[in-house]
Order: C-alpha cells, then structure tokens, then sequence
C-alpha cells in the first residue's frame, strides 16, 4: 500500500483542547471542501474573491516548505488543489512511517526522561474521505508492529465524510477495548484515545454551504465510536457567524454529538489573527463557549511544517 500525503512534521498543538502538547503530523492530500472564504471581504460572494494559490508561480516550488502563506482562501490549499499535485509525496506505509519516526526527538512517543507522551495527529486535506482512512490505519497499525504504540490519535476533520465499517471496528478493538463489566481496559502506557477534532465550515466564513458543510448524523456517529473530540468554529465576528454557530450547534447536540465547543478567530496569519482576536474571545466567552487562539500562528506565523 502506498500513502498520498502532502508532508509530515512535529510540532505542539496549536488549537483547542490539547494546545501545547508535543504532536507527530501526517498530513494527507485531498479534501471535498475548498474554504474559499476565508479571509475574503464577503465570504458569501465569490465574485470577489482573491485567491494566491491560483496565481502563485510555481515554477521554481519542487517542495511544499517553499511556499508561502495563503492570508486569504484555504491556509492548507496545496493539500488539495491540483496545481500541486506535483509536491504530493508518494511513499510506502512503511517508507511513510520511517520518515514520521525520524521527526520524533527520541525515536519514539514516550519522552524517556519526562514520559510526556506525543501525539499522533492526521489532518489534511480531510483525513476522512474514504481512501485516506486505510492509510491511517496501515500507519498506526506499523507503528504498532515496531512497538510503538501511541496512545493517543487526533484526527482533525471538517465532519462531513462517514466513518467507514473498517476504521470504527479498528477504533474499537484498538482503542477502546473493555473488559466484562464494561470498563475501559488501558495498555502499558495508559488508556489509549481516539480524539475527533471536528471543524465545520461555516457560510459565513468559509464560503461553503450548509448543506454541503454540515452534516450532523455523520459526527454525530463519529460521537458514537468514540465520544472524545471538540466542535472547532471559525467565527469572523459578525452576528451571522454567531448565529451560524449557535444553530449548528444545536443540530449536533440532536445528532448525539455533545463535544465541547470551541470557537477560534479568522486568520492565516498573524496581523490577521490580531485584528479580531479580542474581541471574538471576549464575545466567544460570554456566550458560552470555549475560546482558542492558533498558537502556531503567533509563535510561527502559520508556516507551512509549523
């Protein structure tokens, strides 16, 4: 089996609940949504739209850590735009785990002197679409092989493509195995977890349209498999976004999905970040929610391997 992903790096977790703990990323290529929105003066009019990746010059880029950042449209869009196809990395499930293992400091998920344990994120792109499924479980499954069981998986999505038969039966048999009274069973290094960063894109922000962006049954039977994870919004401060987040959420607490709800500012980079940050964490709060910057992007300024 070989894996089509765009690049793979270590780094801390930049948003919501796990902000600051050491992460392995693999980060595949393809997604059904485009973002398009994001950043734009009217993300509800794509007339007006500016988009750099359309019109970067490409002709000197053989490496995706040469880019630059996107401030408008999808931050992460050579994950899926065919005009770089030709940076997709193309390797064996084992070539791709020895490259992921090669990023961690000591060769392995547990520190040896602190035990800190170091998480495995997949992203994209959109990790869940129906081929990149298979890939992360050939990963996890290798990693397994060396013995080296992580204990803990993040997969970043946007929530709009089913969890397949293969990765839910994966998902229960290796992460949530429970003993006769139904209890959970942990491993050498502790209770493993499956955690569901689910981010949906909003109208209002993105560009993308309700019925294409929200799909409530499908998170909420990523719920089902495993009830860890977190809502993730992106809001731009008007009173659409607002109301844009109170409604789907309540399609997801119907769905069954009762994550925590986080709520992040627009923003690829940081004087863009800062412009809005305020204020969005102070109105974010007072109606209920939790608030999360993007690390990443104040510390690295969004970079691509960051």
């Amino acid at each position: 089996m070989t894996l089509k992903y765009s690049e793979t790096f270590y780094s801390a977790q930049g948003e919501g609940s796990y902000v600051g703990i050491p992460s392995l990323w693999m980060r595949f290529f393809l997604c059904n949504l485009q973002c398009n929105g994001f950043g734009q003066k009217d993300p509800t009019d794509p007339s007006t739209y500016e988009l750099p990746y359309e019109t970067i010059d490409l002709t000197n880029i053989d490496n995706v850590f040469d880019l630059p950042v996107f401030d408008k449209g999808c931050d992460s869009s050579y994950t899926w735009s065919k005009r770089f196809k030709h940076l997709i990395t193309d390797k064996t499930v084992e070539e791709a785990v020895d490259e992921l293992q090669a990023h961690l400091p000591h060769g392995n998920f547990i520190h040896p002197v602190t035990q800190n344990k170091t998480h495995m994120v997949f992203t994209g792109g959109e990790p869940m679409i129906k081929k990149s499924q298979p890939g992360m479980i050939s990963v996890l499954e290798e990693f397994a092989r060396r013995k080296m069981n992580n204990t803990h998986v993040t997969v970043e999505t946007n929530g709009t493509r089913a969890v397949t038969p293969e990765l839910e039966e994966f998902i229960s048999n290796r992460f949530y195995t429970t003993d006769e009274y139904g209890g959970m069973i942990p491993d050498s290094l502790g209770t493993p977890e499956w955690f569901w960063s689910v981010s949906p894109k909003l109208w209002s922000t993105a560009g993308e349209k309700h019925s294409k962006a929200i799909c409530p049954e499908i998170v909420g039977k990523y719920a089902e498999v495993s009830n860890h994870g977190q809502l993730k919004f992106v809001v731009n401060g008007s009173e659409e976004s607002w109301r844009e987040v109170e409604e789907n959420t309540k399609l997801f607490r119907e769905a069954g999905c009762n994550f925590p709800v986080w709520i992040m500012g627009v923003g690829g980079t940081f004087e863009g970040l800062i412009q809005t940050e305020a204020t969005i964490a102070d109105e974010a709060i007072q109606r209920g929610y939790n608030y999360t910057s993007r690390v990443h992007v104040h510390i690295y300024g969004n970079a691509i391997g960051k």
